[in-house]
């Protein structure tokens, strides 16, 4: 299986460089810049861990449904949604089969791809616009990140269904969507009855991604196929527990992220005064162009600041940036000009 290099703060690697955790703004995750609600704190801090969860989710999952207008039997919930993505191409890919994926993109679809001897069909966006081609050959399966993770691409349902019309069954992944302005309501698919598997985190709006906790939603049929596979008590008491009051507080989540666009869109036009190319997409990341991307991570490291280094997407000329609150937004904006002169060097 392909080793996949995902975000976050790595422990280890600041204290080589003698660098306090707590100093640092990890911009390398999409996450809620708000932070979890202490209503999710508080639930995974008193869940019962001295008892075996639902082995199957199902209170979890028929709350879903009812919010979602979805049966519950269109419902699995899942420990986050790579697990999701796992279960998918394994109940629905055959070693020698092909699935479309559009690169760059979140590594762990071509994991999932090659974990049960199948191959990827890849259809490359192109920097510096990362156009999503619609225009695709038939396959069994095809996985689509929209908004894409990293480029921000995001493409309206009639071309969802174009990709979809084109092969067996699509798994979109619609992390992000939840900071996306205007964002249609991908689980519509699934009450159209179309071939789709959308798969939810609920980690992103929450900023929580130590609680495996996620969900796809589906037609029934695809559901019990990817149910079969999830062994039972998958997700443990503290994410159900914290999965309930998600759900709680999904609202006033939500509302705290209304800034994200505006705050998004107050960085790359900064940036682009001050000359650095751009790509701003739809959510609640900006991709950004400093040369020398491993070397500009750690030059602004050092400033306390972490972004994402996306060579591993395959862009080695590229960070991506999560979106902070605006008071970060600036600290970071005047810590740019030095860290990329420094990465220049």
């Amino acid at each position: 299986m392909n080793e996949v290099t995902h975000g976050g703060i790595q422990p280890a690697e600041l204290a080589a460089l003698g660098i306090d955790p707590i100093d640092v703004l990890d911009l390398s995750a999409n996450l809620h810049p708000h932070g979890p609600h202490p209503h999710v704190l508080l639930a995974a801090r008193e869940a019962d861990i001295r008892h075996y969860p639902e082995a199957d989710a199902h209170t979890l999952r028929d709350e879903i449904a009812a919010r979602s207008r979805l049966e519950p039997s269109q419902v699995l919930v899942t420990p986050g949604a790579t697990a999701a993505l796992h279960l998918a191409t394994r109940a629905l890919l055959a070693a020698g089969e092909s699935c479309a994926l559009w690169p760059p993109t979140f590594g762990e679809y071509a994991s999932a791809v090659d974990a049960v001897g199948a191959h990827a069909v890849e259809y490359r966006s192109e920097a510096p616009t990362f156009e999503v081609r619609t225009d695709i050959e038939a396959a069994p399966l095809g996985i689509l990140c929209n908004p894409n993770n990293p480029t921000g691409a995001y493409l309206d349902r009639a071309a969802v269904e174009r990709i979809a019309s084109r092969l067996g069954t699509l798994v979109l992944d619609v992390a992000y969507d939840v900071f996306v302005d205007g964002a249609w309501d991908a689980d519509d698919l699934v009450r159209a009855g179309a071939p789709v598997l959308v798969v939810h985190s609920m980690t992103k709006l929450h900023a929580a991604p130590g609680v495996r906790i996620g969900y796809v939603a589906g037609p029934a049929p695809l559901i019990a196929k990817l149910a079969r596979l999830q062994p039972a008590w998958s997700v443990g008491a503290t994410a159900l527990a914290a999965g309930h009051a998600m759900l709680a507080v999904e609202e006033p989540q939500r509302y705290a992220a209304r800034e994200v666009s505006s705050v998004r869109r107050l960085l790359a036009d900064r940036l682009r005064e001050s000359g650095v190319q751009v790509t701003e997409g739809r959510a609640n990341f900006l991709l950004v162009h400093v040369v020398n991307a491993p070397a500009f991570r750690l030059a602004l490291l050092r400033r306390d600041f972490m972004v994402r280094d996306c060579t591993s997407f395959g862009l080695p000329e590229w960070v991506r940036i999560a979106v902070p609150v605006e008071v970060a937004a600036l600290r970071l904006l005047r810590a740019f000009p030095a860290a990329l002169q420094e990465s220049r060097a």
